[in-house]
């Protein structure tokens, strides 16, 4: 059973873990796309559109579980929309070289369920 999107008032009693790899694409409440490009073992960086801004965001495990769902866009759509964002909206540097990353690791991610 997957968490309901439309609930805000649940409380989760299990500490929430990382279950992401870099690569993964997730989704917010309000569909904005974003891709995990770096993993730590308690928080993670998210590529995302912020501000008008393509860059970086860190967001801890509460966080992603609290906020984020799977996207069930594959990895080369995803990683090709937001190389034309980066080219409508802006990019940072940092977002920049990691997006550069990404591409050049060219293969797509085991893709972990973040609630499992």
């Amino acid at each position: 059973m997957s968490k309901d999107l439309t609930d805000y008032h649940t409380v989760d009693f299990i500490a929430p873990t990382l279950h992401v790899t870099c690569g993964q694409v997730l989704m917010d409440r309000q569909r904005h796309m974003a891709m995990v490009v770096k993993r730590g073992r308690t928080s993670a960086h998210l590529l995302r559109v912020k501000s008008g801004q393509l860059k970086l965001t860190k967001h801890s495990a509460k966080e992603l579980v609290e906020e984020w769902v799977d996207a069930d866009y594959a990895f080369e759509p995803a990683l090709a929309k937001l190389m034309e964002l980066g080219k409508q909206h802006g990019i940072t540097e940092a977002a920049r070289l990691a997006l550069e990353a990404l591409r050049k690791a060219g293969r797509e991610p085991v893709q972990n369920n973040l609630f499992l």
